[in-house]
């Protein structure tokens, strides 16, 4: 993808980033009409990175590996994991046409030794 061919995309997000901030600005709507409203336009925001070739991918909930391309911000002992698991996506991964454009930072959890 060549930089002109972000232009669409990045017009798409900039309009789609005004309709949510209008959309909170006002906060005249009941709240889960809002809520409901807010949901459209993430979904449809979303679908503007896929269809452009983004891919945006959390790891929050995940089995962790050491030999992912990530980087562990911090290990946090935990009793309520048995192995080593992804407690927090503090930024994803992202891959622009299958590359990737933006390593992940995570914290992750693991087993507390027992004594």
């Amino acid at each position: 993808m060549t930089d002109k061919d972000f232009r669409p995309l990045l017009v798409e997000l900039a309009t789609g980033v005004w309709r949510l901030r209008t959309k909170v600005e006002a906060g005249t709507q009941d709240p889960d009409r809002l809520l409901k409203s807010l949901a459209r336009q993430l979904d449809s925001l979303n679908d503007a990175l896929t269809e452009a070739g983004v891919v945006v991918q959390s790891h929050t909930g995940e089995r962790f590996d050491a030999g992912q391309s990530v980087e562990v911000v911090a290990y946090a002992p935990s009793a309520a994991v048995r192995h080593e698991t992804v407690t927090e996506t503090i930024t994803p991964t992202v891959y622009l046409d299958g590359k990737l454009a933006q390593l992940g930072q995570i914290v992750v959890a693991i087993p507390e030794v027992q004594p």
